[in-house]
């Protein structure tokens, strides 16, 4: 016991500064919401898409040009194929609606929406989420399992994963809901109590991505695009959902 107190007192706090007193510590080749030039030609989305893994990501209509980063795999090879797409380094990409995923062409300054739900905010002090990988590949679900680590611990939000629906405030969905999976999601969001919410995490979860989505048990309250999310999007999106505020 002493030797395990010891050894604790000299590793000292390893808990990140993020999100409360500092910006999160991205990597150099991070990826984040995306920018379409306001002079982007049907010719340059068409030239994207001939790259794209994913279908519809990259759309041209009477509005100009989009990119939906619910389909989004934030591969960049649509950037590569046209310098008038780029990632930025904005992390904050979580929506409450799943038209806020879509980015247009020569949009203004990015401003992350806010929480109006009441039900939502009264979570403000404790969220419990119950996670259903839906025939995912483990990209998501590794990348929300490390922010139960000290580098993040979501628990000094009151933020945790719980082993039954039961207990759970909302079901973390990531993956495209493949067959095999189906009931058993249904039956787990069906065991949560009232009210409760859905959180599709990741493109799969959002869109199906690269695959054939499987039927939703309801419609997400909360999109957290990604292939996979980083940490740091998807803590900022479970503050977010609750009213919370972050350092940016």
């Amino acid at each position: 016991m002493f030797k395990a107190f010891f050894a604790r007192l000299k590793q000292g706090f390893r808990t990140g500064a993020f999100p409360t007193k500092a910006p999160p510590n991205l990597p150099p080749d991070f990826r984040g919401r995306p920018e379409l030039a306001a002079d982007v030609t049907a010719a340059d989305v068409e030239a994207a898409k001939a790259v794209c893994p994913v279908d519809g990501a990259l759309a041209w209509d009477a509005r100009g040009a989009s990119l939906d980063m619910g389909r989004c795999t934030f591969c960049g090879r649509c950037a590569e194929a046209c310098s008038k797409i780029r990632f930025t380094r904005e992390y904050r990409l979580a929506a409450f609606k799943r038209e806020d995923l879509v980015v247009r062409a020569g949009e203004g300054a990015y401003e992350p929406p806010k929480q109006t739900d009441a039900e939502a905010l009264a979570l403000k002090h404790s969220l419990q989420l119950r996670e259903v990988s839906a025939g995912g590949c483990a990209g998501c679900e590794l990348d929300a399992n490390v922010l139960g680590t000290l580098a993040w611990d979501m628990g000094r939000f009151g933020i945790r994963f719980v082993a039954s629906p039961r207990h759970a405030d909302a079901i973390y969905l990531t993956g495209p809901v493949s067959a095999n999976m189906q009931l058993a999601l249904d039956k787990t969001y069906a065991a949560a109590p009232e009210p409760k919410f859905l959180i599709a995490a990741g493109a799969c979860a959002i869109s199906g991505g690269l695959y054939a989505q499987g039927k939703l048990p309801a419609a997400p309250a909360l999109f957290i695009p990604g292939c996979p999310p980083h940490p740091a999007t998807t803590l900022e999106a479970f503050l977010r959902f609750t009213g919370r505020s972050t350092c940016v």
